[in-house]
């Protein structure tokens, strides 16, 4: 097991004085970083003066002295309102002087080392199939302003989907990341089921339906941005086509220029793409 998984634990323990007797358990993942600050939560070496200790040095950070205009740093409750500075960077022992570690968040611990800190207040993390920890989002010291601003921590690792915003057709001129996805959601809703929060027209049930459209939206579009109008994976009858066999509507678009080419395309004729409950809507026309 990975020694730090007991941390967010240990530092409950620790707080509400409730002896221990947890011997580290390390095994070939572990640091000895890892090791040493695990030692240090079961000997709970606390500074008598919380936070002052730590500001005697860190007090002219600007980054450190953010805190206190965000939640975290009320003084009334959460991490100020127990231990301050050592409930989530461990206890001070003697770091003074940089005798040592302190948990910065950094690499030098592991994920799930990081994020068990979290969840010794927190119960949600990022969805269980990213290894990511809570600190490569969410950086606690920042302003409320910045926190408020979430679409560049996604945008720094979801690059291809954020570059979608300068595509002609995107729905990130309106939407936020957060608007569709849930970061800490661990059993996300459907692609249609997500769509259908704003399309709900689109949810049928319909009397002749489109298995395109109750199968997965993003079989014709793609939500982030396409270069075609509608967020279209490509423009018809090419997205048709992909589907459908051209034989009967012979649309070459490089050879013809007609009814199945021009305008609307397929949706000249086939204008209830989504689905049609007239009584004689099989082909979607009416």
């Amino acid at each position: 097991m990975n020694t730090l998984l007991k941390i967010g634990l240990l530092a409950v323990l620790t707080a509400t004085a409730i002896p221990l007797s947890t011997k580290v358990i390390a095994d070939e993942t572990t640091t000895s970083i890892e090791e040493e600050l695990f030692n240090k939560f079961t000997e709970a070496k606390y500074s008598k003066r919380g936070a002052d200790t730590c500001l005697a040095c860190h007090k002219t950070s600007q980054a450190v002295m953010a805190i206190f205009g965000t939640p975290h740093g009320n003084t009334n409750k959460g991490p100020m309102g127990g231990l301050q500075c050592e409930a989530c960077h461990g206890p001070q022992g003697k770091h003074k002087g940089k005798n040592e570690p302190m948990i910065t968040f950094g690499d030098e611990l592991s994920v799930e080392g990081r994020n068990s800190v979290c969840e010794s207040c927190h119960s949600q993390e990022h969805t269980p199939f990213h290894d990511q920890a809570c600190s490569d989002c969410h950086n606690i010291h920042q302003t409320e302003l910045a926190v408020k601003q979430p679409q560049a921590q996604c945008a720094s690792c979801h690059s291809q989907q954020d570059s979608a915003q300068f595509k002609r057709s995107t729905h990130l001129e309106t939407l936020t990341c957060s608007d569709c996805h849930n970061p800490h959601e661990e059993q996300p809703l459907s692609v249609n089921d997500t769509c259908y929060n704003c399309h709900a027209e689109k949810r049928g049930p319909a009397l002749w339906e489109h298995s395109p459209v109750t199968e997965d939206c993003t079989t014709c579009h793609n939500p982030h941005g396409s270069v075609y109008d509608n967020l279209l994976n490509s423009r018809a009858p090419q997205l048709c086509q992909s589907c459908h066999n051209q034989a009967g509507h012979p649309g070459d678009i490089h050879n013809s220029l007609n009814g199945f080419t021009q305008g609307q395309s397929c949706m000249n004729c086939h204008s209830k793409i989504h689905g049609s409950n007239h009584p004689s809507g099989h082909l979607f026309e009416k």
